[in-house]
């Protein structure tokens, strides 16, 4: 990882478009050859990124995709700027379309059913997306699909179990991506098309579907008490 001055940072991302941008500033800037720098912040004193920097993780986790057969990002460089106490990474951006994107659009079935689909795939091939969210999932021109956004991801040796894939519709449930569009089509119907596209039997599919409807059970009691009181 190198290190750059401000003035560094500020002639690299000088004529990019911004992508994202929240309170502490721009994250995400377009260069206008395609590539992308996305920056981050320590969000706390004491926190993890200071030993294993989030550039460091997400640069890490798109190799370990790539070679698990996941579309990630292509990844130039890593740098610190010690200037403005920020990490960033370097990369070429990933043509497509989010799935929230495409959501927004259309209450399409297929296109839930493809999300689901390599929702299932992932966790085959032990890959567990924490941030994972129609957000995060790309559509590719090829029809392919790719992630976005990937410092947190763990990897196992072996296909996830149930615990952890119930675990994950949790995060998925819970994101402020998880658009109107996949609230009106049904989260358990959701669970259904994921269910059907896994290569297990009939008797693995239904252990496994209680324990992901009980993360939606768990969230709607939730916002049931939060409203009563």
């Amino acid at each position: 990882m190198k290190v750059i001055s401000a003035e560094q940072h500020e002639r690299l991302v000088a004529g990019a478009r911004v992508l994202e941008e929240q309170s502490f500033g721009v994250k995400v800037w377009l260069l206008p050859d395609r590539r992308v720098v996305k920056v981050f912040r320590l969000k706390r004193p004491l926190s993890s990124g200071r030993l294993y920097p989030y550039n460091t993780r997400f640069a890490n986790n798109a190799r370990r995709l790539r070679a698990r057969g996941v579309s990630a990002p292509n990844i130039l460089e890593t740098y610190y700027c010690p200037d403005i106490q920020r990490h960033g990474v370097v990369y070429d951006l990933l043509e497509g379309t989010t799935f929230y994107a495409l959501l927004a659009k259309a209450e399409d079935e297929t296109l839930f059913r493809t999300f689901a689909r390599f929702l299932g795939e992932l966790h085959e091939k032990g890959i567990y997306f924490r941030s994972v969210h129609p957000g995060n999932v790309l559509l590719k021109e090829d029809g392919g699909m790719g992630l976005i956004d990937i410092q947190d991801v763990r990897f196992w040796p072996w296909q996830l179990g149930k615990k952890t894939r119930a675990r994950n519709f949790r995060h998925l449930y819970n994101s402020d991506y998880n658009s109107l569009a996949m609230r009106e089509f049904g989260f358990e119907r959701f669970v259904d098309l994921y269910l059907q596209e896994l290569p297990c039997s009939e008797a693995y599919r239904q252990s496994l579907k209680p324990l992901i409807l009980e993360w939606d059970k768990a969230w709607e009691r939730r916002k049931q008490d939060s409203a009563v009181s």
